[in-house]
């Protein structure tokens, strides 16, 4: 898991930051309708042991990850693990700050445009995961980047996605329980 962290980061963290998000925590795989990460706590994880030495397997514990995947992206991080990054190392990276104006239309699964990026973070490249952050450091999303780079928004217009909306936590308001990952293609 560490691996899939690191290169989904691409390289705007080094292999010994990665590692120091992620000590102290013990990795939990767990295979459903998809292959999803948690960080298990030492709290968490005896209950987890004990769990599983009687036979049955837990769903989910701890801080949720990701999902990982078997084509690209391999990685697509959770809301909560992107904030936990960008707190933890004080610093916002691979992300889109999104002004309010842009956040409402994301928040009911539109993309981003570019008349609401208030700000682009590298590394981003086209179809990169990037997190998508409100100008408070929120992370309100994830979006697919359909930019090659950050200099690249200044070419275009208003109207122009920058980002295609993945997953924003407006998602559970609208009553989202299906599990079903949308249909996007890397090109």
């Amino acid at each position: 898991m560490v691996e899939a962290v690191y290169k989904f980061f691409n390289g705007a963290l080094p292999m010994e930051e990665v590692e120091g998000l992620l000590t102290g925590y013990t990795p939990l795989i767990c295979e459903g309708v998809f292959r999803e990460a948690y960080l298990l706590s030492k709290d968490v994880l005896e209950p987890v042991n004990i769990l599983l030495k009687s036979g049955k397997i837990p769903y989910a514990a701890g801080m949720y990850v990701g999902r990982l995947r078997r084509r690209e992206p391999y990685f697509i991080p959770s809301t909560d693990f992107l904030q936990y990054v960008y707190s933890s190392l004080g610093r916002v990276f691979k992300a889109l700050i999104v002004g309010r104006e842009g956040l409402k239309p994301f928040l009911y699964g539109k993309d981003v445009l570019k008349a609401s990026v208030r700000k682009c973070i590298p590394p981003i490249k086209k179809s990169d995961i990037v997190g998508i952050v409100g100008e408070d450091e929120y992370v309100y999303g994830l979006g697919l980047s359909t930019i090659e780079n950050c200099n690249e928004i200044s070419s275009l217009r208003r109207t122009d996605p920058v980002a295609i909306n993945i997953f924003d936590v407006g998602w559970y308001l609208r009553g989202g329980t299906e599990a079903r990952e949308k249909k996007y293609r890397i090109e």
